[in-house]
């Protein structure tokens, strides 16, 4: 019987609270694609990294309170609905376009999204990719749980045809 406890309850009880501990103590990174890569090598990480550590939050950022609210109740259904996404057969992944000229509070915008949902930041600078599949390895290569930032996506393209 006493065993029956152990097994049961308590264990489940110490894994959700070790998980809980971890997550609290887990670290936010920026990360950046490596430039210097050798794509051959596998010797390099495709990735490097910094902790990020930014004051930004929603109640700090200067936004129009209905959009913010909007925002934070689609992140807040994002976060709560992986359950939903698997059921409904799609990725659980979100998008957002973020546009405007240089400082109207996008990277602002994006570290509140980060300290808000505790995910890590991958900043994606294509102008350093040549192929898809180095872009693929590059994704493939990511944390599930963060933000992928492609900044001025405008002017790492070729428009013109």
């Amino acid at each position: 019987r006493g065993l029956d406890i152990v097994t049961g309850s308590y264990i489940k009880y110490v894994m959700e609270e070790g998980k809980s501990i971890e997550a609290k103590n887990k670290k936010m990174k920026l990360f950046t694609n490596n430039p210097s890569l050798n794509w051959d090598s596998g010797k390099k990480s495709l990735w490097r990294h910094i902790d990020f550590e930014h004051p930004a939050s929603f109640q700090t950022l200067a936004m129009d309170p209905k959009k913010k609210e909007e925002v934070l109740n689609d992140l807040e259904a994002f976060r709560n609905g992986k359950e939903y996404y698997k059921k409904t057969g799609k990725a659980w992944k979100r998008g957002y376009l973020l546009y405007g000229p240089p400082g109207t509070g996008k990277s602002t915008m994006i570290a509140a999204m980060a300290n808000h949902l505790n995910y890590s930041i991958y900043d994606l600078e294509l102008t350093a990719i040549q192929s898809n599949s180095e872009l693929r390895k590059l994704l493939t290569a990511t944390s599930s749980k963060s933000i992928i930032v492609i900044e001025d996506i405008d002017c790492s393209v070729d428009l013109t045809g």
